[in-house]
């Protein structure tokens, strides 16, 4: 009589604890895809702060529309007609511009918005350029867009913000910050700039909050505060 093949309990045990795994990795990675749901056909509406060196304040509003997958990515297509792409991958939720998307240079870094294990003291760096601007005499404007590196790390995964009176909770939190020089002329000698950004990620909505603060130790530059935050129905 023929005897069934049978798998040694040893290796039951081994099959079993490596479901359990594949279960919570499944598991984890529909929790991280949480912090940036796609929804096609979705609008997704942030209101936006500006304030200037020069002390001049402006509000407008972002609109970003979600379109349908593809290749493994969600494309946004924002109200300015630029066109992002999110990608959800083992690092953590990445982004891309349209060239760097379509690009063949396999060492094309996207750019990380969210590292994972989503855990406090999760650090990464990315690259940025700053966007504060000096002036000259009394009208001439001259755009920095000075490369450093954007240091991020996890503070918090716990957090409570409010926005228009109602409270968001369990918020991941990410600090930023990154520092570069200038050295226009003599004259002016060396001026030193500091970039600070606060995120806010909720599980359900994604990118809730984000602001970003630069300044300099010199009067040319000053210093420049941009906010965005989303509007979210009640």
């Amino acid at each position: 009589m023929n005897k069934k093949n049978k798998i040694p309990f040893k290796y039951k045990n081994i099959h079993f604890v490596f479901g359990i795994f594949s279960l919570i990795l499944i598991s984890s990675c529909n929790i991280n895809q949480k912090y940036f749901p796609h929804n096609e056909g979705k609008q997704v509406f942030y209101d936006v702060y500006f304030l200037d060196k020069e002390n001049k304040k402006q509000n407008f509003r972002q609109v970003f529309y979600f379109l349908p997958k593809t290749k493994n990515s969600i494309p946004v297509l924002k109200n300015d007609g630029e066109l992002l792409f999110y990608e959800i991958g083992k690092r953590g939720i990445a982004k891309r511009n349209v060239k760097e998307f379509f690009s063949s240079d396999k060492d094309n870094k996207s750019e990380l918005i969210l590292a994972y294990p989503i855990q406090e003291d999760v650090e990464w760096e990315v690259d940025d350029k700053t966007t504060i601007q000096m002036k000259l005499g009394y009208d001439r404007f001259y755009d920095t867009n000075l490369p450093f590196k954007l240091k991020n790390k996890i503070v918090g995964t716990k957090e409570t913000i409010s926005i228009r009176g109602k409270k968001i909770k369990n918020c991941i939190k990410i600090s930023g910050y990154g520092k570069t020089s200038y050295y226009p002329d003599p004259t002016l000698g060396n001026i030193n700039i500091e970039i600070l950004t606060t995120t806010y990620f909720a599980k359900g909505l994604g990118l809730v909050k984000y602001t970003r603060e630069e300044k300099s130790d010199s009067e040319t530059m000053g210093k420049i505060i941009y906010e965005k935050t989303m509007l979210i129905d009640d």
